[in-house]
């Protein structure tokens, strides 16, 4: 078990630094070796294993092969949401990943789903970088309006800007990012007189 412990452990190390030097298709391999030996070798509840299905899913989206990348992905995000006790921040990444990947794939309702389990757990993580959780919403939103459902998408939008607002204050010019996509948003759906309304605060910020 120890020595096997050690195997994965240098087979990790390796792709790593082949994944560093963009030698993609070496990597994937020792990728599939290093799950091969997590398989055998840790439990199925353990992080370790988590490790080494979200490496190679994330080496296979790399490739743009997304739908292995997405089977992998989802084992690694079942694993870390069982665990115990939990580790936020791993899971964190974990549902990110599968929300970027689910949208890239046009599965929108998964994406959602893993958006708001990342949007979640990401406000209890205090040092994230505000764009992370800001990105996430406006991406939920714009989901919501391709789908015609313009009035799930508002509560998006203005939790985007409540967060950058938080973390800049009123007049930062990341602020006034949000506030146009506001604005827009309101002109879409004919509600002029709130679009002008945020779109002349953020012209004044600028």
């Amino acid at each position: 078990m120890k020595g096997d412990e050690k195997l994965w452990s240098i087979l990790n190390d390796k792709l790593d630094t082949l994944r560093a030097s963009n030698r993609l298709a070496e990597a994937i391999r020792v990728a599939e070796t290093a799950l091969d030996v997590a398989r055998r070798t840790f439990a199925d509840d353990e992080s370790a294993l988590a490790l080494s299905y979200e490496k190679l899913g994330q080496l296979l989206d790399q490739r743009g092969d997304r739908a292995a990348a997405k089977s992998h992905l989802s084992k690694a995000y079942a694993i870390l949401e069982k665990a115990s006790p939990l580790d936020q921040r791993p899971l964190y990444r974990s549902a990110r990943r599968l929300a970027f990947l689910c949208d890239n794939l046009g599965q929108s309702e998964e994406a959602i789903r893993f958006y708001e389990k990342a949007i979640a757990i990401g406000t209890q993580l205090d040092d994230l970088p505000y764009s992370d959780l800001g990105t996430m919403l406006n991406n939920v939103a714009l989901i919501f309006r391709k789908s015609g459902r313009q009035k799930a998408a508002e509560p998006y939008y203005l939790h985007a800007l409540q967060i950058y607002e938080k973390q800049l204050g009123p007049d930062h010019a990341d602020v006034a990012s949000v506030l146009n996509n506001l604005a827009v948003f309101y002109t879409n759906e004919r509600r002029y007189s709130e679009a002008e309304k945020i779109h002349l605060r953020a012209l004044a910020i600028r």
